[in-house]
């Protein structure tokens, strides 16, 4: 159905014509997961407290109504692959389990990458490309 003035939701119903939320620190609206300012957001289910990264849906009780929180970028490993490419170097992606219980793909970088393994600790790094989502391995 194609929304038009005459049949689009009037003030009493329940859908939101709220602008998205600014967080203090950005002049942006926060991403639903996804780098912004350096900063990695995820968003949390308000209903069962379910974290997740960049779903339309609660996996685990289907609820829309998801709030986005700022990760603190610390995760471990929980799958890697070494990449090979045509051209360039060949390049670590790996299953990151974040410490807010959500999990994410993402390059790893190490040198070399033998390093990046299963269990490793990484944290939030910067990747080439501005919105890239890259780890690095945390000092041991």
């Amino acid at each position: 159905m194609i929304e038009t003035a005459e049949n689009g939701p009037f003030e009493g119903d329940s859908v939101s014509t709220a602008a998205p939320r600014i967080d203090a620190d950005h002049r942006g609206p926060i991403p639903a997961g996804g780098i912004w300012g350096g900063v990695l957001y995820f968003q949390r289910c308000r209903w069962c407290h379910t974290s997740v990264f960049r779903r339309l849906l609660c996996p685990a009780c289907g609820s829309t109504d998801m709030a986005e929180e700022r990760s603190d970028g610390i995760g471990v490993i929980h799958h890697v692959t070494v990449v090979g490419r045509s051209v360039g170097k060949p390049r670590a992606m790996a299953i990151i389990d974040m410490h807010e219980g959500f999990r994410l793909r993402a390059r790893v970088s190490a040198v070399p990458l033998t390093r990046a393994c299963v269990g490793a600790q990484v944290r939030l790094g910067f990747g080439p490309q501005p919105q890239e989502i890259a780890f690095q391995l945390c000092d041991s």
